[in-house]
């Protein structure tokens, strides 16, 4: 699991800068991306994450929170990754129209993706 997240983060960073896993630090600047997996199954020798991508932002005009967003859920689609200790393949779910917040001027983009991973070292 380690070696997803590290390889996520890698692709994620190469699309924003502020990158992070779970949450992003108090008094972080915006826009920033987070990542998470909340869940997954097992399908025979295939682990299949449910992955979380919030790209956030707190300026009124939302331009570059949704050319972040864009570009993230392009790239990801049917990305592909192997080397010694893994193989995966990302395919996209879901993406969720704007959100409501408990803090109007903070604005998020939700987008829900498949990974589906082997573990090589099995």
């Amino acid at each position: 699991m380690i070696n997803l997240r590290k390889q996520i983060y890698s692709v994620l960073k190469s699309y924003h800068g502020d990158v992070f896993f779970q949450q992003a630090p108090t008094g972080e600047d915006f826009p920033y991306v987070i990542y998470d997996f909340p869940n997954s199954f097992m399908n025979e020798d295939q682990e299949v994450f449910t992955m979380d991508v919030d790209v956030w932002d707190n300026q009124d005009d939302t331009s570059e929170l949704e050319t972040i967003a864009s570009n993230i859920w392009i790239a990801l689609n049917k990305y592909r990754h192997i080397d010694t200790n893994m193989q995966f393949s990302v395919y996209r779910d879901n993406r969720l129209p704007p959100l409501d917040e408990d803090e109007k001027n903070i604005k998020r983009r939700k987008l829900v993706f498949s990974v589906r991973y082997f573990d090589r070292t099995q």
